[in-house]
């Protein structure tokens, strides 16, 4: 429960509802000044200084240390687990290595999976921690009604086993990616997903690695006929590497259109685009 100097109480506000300690502190601060409260009798509170030190962290020019970080969570009243949480945000926010942003992820999430509401929603960001998910998404409409698990694996490159089959669809229809109708056919939905940047930026790293892994591994499975890959190493600016960022953009929407607009696919493809400075030249001081 959140209580500020046993005056106010804000403990409608969750910290286990965020991803993003910036929004969390944002949420406290606003309902606290909506009270009457100024910004330097909080910070006061708090025990931390300087006369734009919530605005610098709002704004993301400043980040929020742990040392302030257990402060705030003191003078805010959290609990123990909420004080942790709250600390394993700013930590998550904060990290640069990707590899440690991704097991404070997944500590977020075991966490807020103790809490029904939360777990349902974040049931939908599990949907690139397999990189068969998609794949099994947009196969299953093209099948015809109660076709056997261990059929359905055979089709994909790598095979996958009748039991990986049986709950990817499984967390597809729980998660209401599909659905399934009274004549045993599946339809493709597409639930909301609304994640902070920064989360699924730590999501689709993993899910990219995976799907280059998966790629490597099952290239010589497939004929020529099967695939088509290609590549281009070239010297460009920074304006002209925007410019091609915005171009594989623009790629992307236009096989997406193609996609809507098919009548009768036979097939999943998986279509990935690389942009990589390999090289930057600098100044040699």
């Amino acid at each position: 429960m959140l209580i500020f100097g046993n005056m106010i109480d804000v403990s409608k506000i969750s910290v286990f509802m965020y991803f993003d300690y910036r929004d969390f502190i944002r949420a406290v601060l606003e309902t606290m000044q909506s009270k009457g409260l100024s910004l330097r009798a909080i910070q006061e509170n708090a025990g931390v200084s300087g006369s734009a030190f919530f605005s610098r962290i709002l704004d993301g020019s400043r980040p929020l240390s742990i040392a302030n970080a257990k402060n705030i969570a003191k003078s805010w009243g959290l609990s123990v687990n909420e004080s942790d949480y709250f600390l394993d945000l700013v930590r998550f926010g904060n990290e640069k290595n990707v590899d440690v942003r991704e097991e404070l992820l997944r500590k977020l999430l075991a966490v807020r999976a103790n809490n029904q509401e939360f777990a349902l929603q974040d049931s939908s960001l599990k949907f690139f921690s397999k990189w068969y998910y998609p794949v099994l998404r947009d196969l299953l409409p093209l099948l015809p009604p109660n076709m056997p698990a261990e059929k359905i694996g055979r089709m994909f490159t790598p095979v996958l086993r009748a039991p990986q089959v049986e709950s990817g669809i499984r967390y597809l229809m729980e998660s209401g990616f599909v659905t399934l109708d009274e004549n045993g056919v599946y339809r493709v939905e597409q639930p909301i997903v609304s994640t902070p940047p920064r989360v699924r930026s730590t999501i689709l790293r993993k899910y990219h690695l995976k799907n280059l892994e998966v790629n490597s591994e099952v290239y010589d499975l497939f004929t020529s006929d099967d695939r088509s890959v290609t590549s281009v190493t070239c010297s460009l600016s920074k304006e002209s590497f925007e410019k091609v960022r915005e171009e594989i953009a623009k790629l992307r929407e236009k096989i997406l259109a193609l996609s809507r607009e098919e009548k009768n696919p036979d097939r999943v493809c998986h279509v990935g685009f690389q942009l990589v400075n390999r090289a930057k030249v600098k100044e040699v001081k």
